[in-house]
């Protein structure tokens, strides 16, 4: 059995990250909804999803034949292996599929539950995310670090647009808090943008509190790396499965918790 190289797999998520971005970004402007996976509007699988599932499988398959996926469309593939790959072949679908230049393609290596690589690519701004365990966040090759800022007041935060269940009761604390502090918050629709924007300090903080797994899985790594604490709502460390997520600076984090504790 050969051994596995962490600088080689480097590489590779970098480099087909890169390959089904410009794939996914040819595409843009052109593609509808191909089909709905449910009758939630945000649901929606287009052509470019499953071209880009497509050319991060098979370069899996081809590189690290031993290795699990974890993919959005195509579902599980040796799930119990050493090694898993998880995919969200475009996050953001909704924006993409409406002509909005708010998307990405994510990916990370999980190795027994623990995450050891990440990448984000957001192929409309030329932007690739990269982190490695233990090595820092970059973009484009130049390391990058999350806000610093310490208060919720004058912050600006992303987090889940749904306006039902838990994100619309982490809303409503947020409402509360904002009668006496200023405070910004969005979401761009795609956990790829809002991850990279607080990773990068464009954004303070989030809080996406819905969502599956290859949604959360690649995020994990992208803001833990650029120096966010990350953690579920109750301030656990974040663990490969929750589907639950706060991140900031350590010092902002606790603030931000006060809005998310009993959701």
């Amino acid at each position: 059995m050969a051994v596995f190289d962490i600088r080689s797999a480097e590489k590779f998520i970098q480099s087909t990250a890169r390959t089904a971005g410009r794939a996914v970004l040819k595409r843009f402007g052109t593609e509808g909804v191909h089909y709905m996976k449910s009758e939630n509007m945000w649901d929606v699988v287009t052509k470019a999803d499953l071209i880009s599932e497509k050319i991060i499988i098979t370069a899996i398959c081809k590189a690290y034949p031993g290795h699990g996926i974890i993919a959005e469309e195509t579902g599980v593939l040796n799930e119990e292996a050493e090694y898993v790959w998880v995919i969200d072949p475009i996050d953001g679908t909704l924006n993409y599929s409406r002509g909005v230049p708010l998307f990405g393609v994510m990916m990370c290596l999980v190795h027994r539950g623990e995450i050891l690589l990440s990448a984000i690519n957001l192929p409309a701004e030329g932007q690739l995310f990269f982190a490695r365990k233990g090595r820092g966040t970059y973009l484009n090759g130049k390391r990058i670090h999350c806000s610093d800022r310490a208060s919720l007041d004058q912050s600006f935060g992303a987090g889940s647009a749904r306006l039902d269940g838990r994100p619309a009761a982490f809303i409503e604390n947020l409402l509360r808090s904002a009668r006496k502090e200023k405070i910004q918050f969005a979401s761009f629709f795609s956990m790829a943008v809002n991850a990279c924007y607080v990773a990068s300090g464009r954004r303070d903080w989030m809080a996406p509190l819905a969502g599956a797994l290859w949604d959360f899985a690649p995020a994990y790594l992208i803001l833990k790396e650029s120096g966010c604490r990350v953690t579920d709502t109750k301030g656990n460390p974040w663990k490969f499965g929750m589907l639950e997520m706060v991140a900031a600076n350590p010092r902002l984090h606790t603030k931000l918790l006060r809005l998310t504790k009993g959701i």
